[in-house]
């Protein structure tokens, strides 16, 4: 591993050095943002957009779409019009309460007092420029410093519940400073400079000051506490760098830690094909609570790019797009999650599974963002418009309706998701694989298998075998060799994989008359399907159809089924029809 460094000059007159690259392969990461303007000094907001994209997000108020998410964004701020303080708020004040959202959540509307409260006022006002917003939002950062604790009493900016729930406090604290900063008076200003930059969270048994948190002292990146730490921390120190009352030489330490961190994430907690050590609902946790609007906020502020020099960022978005195929509205029903927190996949009514697609949009590449779209479109769109949620902004977060109204692309056509993103994935780090023919119906195949066991905290796999989603039904059956060196994948989600012994098939081409076929020969095999024998091998086949499955016929040294011929070369299986 080489690092590359520069240092940055901005008009602050503060000298900065950030991490341009930590080179894992051939390109640097994080990359440098092509055409990035440095900050002017105390220019708000930053994190997630700029003043010159002000003029786009008000025409976009006044469309009807802008204006559904803006309406929802109200009656999440005070259960109404938007106007006033909230009207309800969490009764247990100033410690830290155990971990558990207690009774005030279960019972709290929409317009009860969250983190993001200021957040939300602040997008009124960036988008007014009314000052009666900004001061709003001052009330709400008022409360938050007497110890007012969020819906969630784990959550609250003095007396957070741990480390893991003092991170989203800060930083969605840090959004609501971002967006309501020039409707205050300097004093207010430096007040909450002063109150994020020297933070002092205190849980009762631990304290978390910024540092804590950039660097993520408590636990490590395979844990879901992990990027909850160090995004809420790279939250709020993007939100006051260079802003008066801040320090450059602590600034410039904690940036460098707050890279290296965002880089650890992505390489220990997740691999390049977006699973977590941890599993599928503590993964969500760890990315979508506050993580990867952290990467957008790096972005848009420090001009660094974690998002598309490599993979990885990329599919802790798309892996629900990638794997979840849903029946009659069932999207957690339609996904195989896998390892601890199984209650937050696809839960969508509160932070820790809530907003994967308008967080998702902010995670991506440009060219994948219509696939999600597409899969929204196709699947919520429906749902959340007759509820009254629009654009996935179905919990009751304030910060997840600002969010929504800044990265939904309404201007552009979605896409199915086979045409702008991969069907197919191996996470390296993680032994996970995943594999889908289509995007179209309940009937599209899903094939998933974990080939490694976690040790991280929630400890699970590996799987025996492969799940398999087709046609209405789940099913197991073979497996996929725990290290495998062959490692093949088509463009329409077919791949061949193995270890020099084991090898395995995964045909989506359809030209064995059929919409999948998994073939598998070699000491792994599995001796249940069909069996066949051709050139000196046995040949196990499964047909994933709701038809009469074909029937192979051998042919010299190979197999022949429909159009498609199945031989054996240089260790692998080899199909006749195979386009990478």
């Amino acid at each position: 591993m080489s690092i590359r460094t520069n240092r940055l000059i901005p008009a602050t007159g503060m000298t900065l050095l950030l991490i341009t690259g930590i080179a894992f392969g051939a390109e640097p990461w994080p990359a440098e943002v092509t055409g990035h303007v440095a900050m002017k000094p105390g220019e708000h907001p930053r994190l997630l957009f700029r003043k010159s994209d002000l003029p786009a997000l008000r025409e976009r108020a006044k469309t009807s779409d802008g204006q559904a998410i803006l309406k929802r964004l109200r009656q999440q701020l005070n259960g109404g019009d938007g106007e006033s303080m909230p009207r309800q708020y969490n009764p247990v004040v100033g410690k830290a309460s155990k971990d558990g959202t207690g009774d005030f959540y279960k019972s709290a509307s929409d317009g009860a007092y969250t983190f993001s409260h200021a957040a939300g006022y602040g997008l009124l006002y960036q988008l007014t420029g009314d000052r009666k917003y900004a001061d709003l939002g001052r009330q709400c950062m008022v409360k938050a410093l007497e110890g007012v604790r969020d819906r969630d009493n784990r959550y609250a900016f003095k007396h957070p519940y741990g480390a893991l729930r003092a991170g989203p406090s800060l930083g969605w604290t840090a959004l609501g400073y971002d967006l309501c900063y020039d409707g205050w008076d300097e004093q207010f200003q430096r007040r909450m400079t002063d109150a994020l930059f020297n933070y002092a969270g205190d849980s009762g048994k631990r304290k978390f000051d910024l540092e804590y948190l950039v660097k993520g002292k408590r636990h490590f990146p395979a844990s879901n506490h992990w990027g909850m730490q160090v995004g809420g921390g790279a939250m709020a120190l993007l939100a006051v760098m260079g802003d008066a009352g801040t320090d450059p030489a602590k600034t410039e330490k904690l940036l460098k830690e707050s890279s290296r961190a965002m880089v650890r994430n992505l390489t220990e907690g997740f691999g390049d094909g977006g699973y977590f050590a941890e599993g599928d609902g503590t993964g969500s946790m760890a990315s979508h609570i506050i993580f990867l609007t952290a990467l957008q906020a790096w972005k848009n502020a420090a001009g660094r790019d974690f998002i598309n020099p490599r993979p990885n960022v990329q599919w802790a978005a798309l892996k629900w797009i990638l794997q979840t195929v849903p029946r009659k509205g069932n999207m957690a029903g339609g996904f195989v999650g896998r390892g601890g927190y199984p209650h937050n996949i696809w839960a969508r009514e509160g932070i820790s599974g809530g907003s994967y697609c308008a967080i998702g949009y902010g995670a991506v590449t440009s060219e994948q963002v219509p696939a999600i779209l597409w899969f929204y479109k196709k699947h919520l769109y429906e749902m959340d418009q007759k509820n009254g949620t629009p654009w996935d902004t179905v919990s009751p977060y304030p910060h997840h309706s600002v969010i929504a109204f800044v990265n939904t692309p309404f201007g552009i056509q979605p896409r199915n998701p086979a045409d702008c993103m991969p069907r197919n994935v191996r996470d390296s780090k993680h032994g996970f694989y995943a594999f889908r023919n289509r995007w179209k119906d309940e009937n599209d195949i899903v094939i998933t298998q974990l080939t490694k066991r976690s040790p991280a905290r929630f400890r699970h796999g590996p799987d025996k075998t492969m799940t398999i989603q087709h046609h209405g039904k789940r099913e197991q059956w073979g497996s996929i060799p725990a290290k495998a060196t062959v490692w093949r994948p088509g463009n329409d989600g077919s791949a061949i994989i193995g270890d020099g012994s084991t090898s395995i098939a995964i045909d989506f081409s359809g030209a064995s008359g059929v919409d999948g076929m998994i073939v598998i020969t070699g000491p792994g095999a599995p001796s249940t399907g069909t069996v066949i024998e051709a050139g000196g091998r046995k040949f196990a086949f499964k047909f994933l159809t709701s038809a009469a499955a074909p029937k192979p016929t051998v042919s010299g040294g190979s197999i022949v089924v429909g159009k498609q011929t199945v031989g054996f070369k240089d260790g692998a299986i080899t199909l006749s029809q195979f386009a990478e």
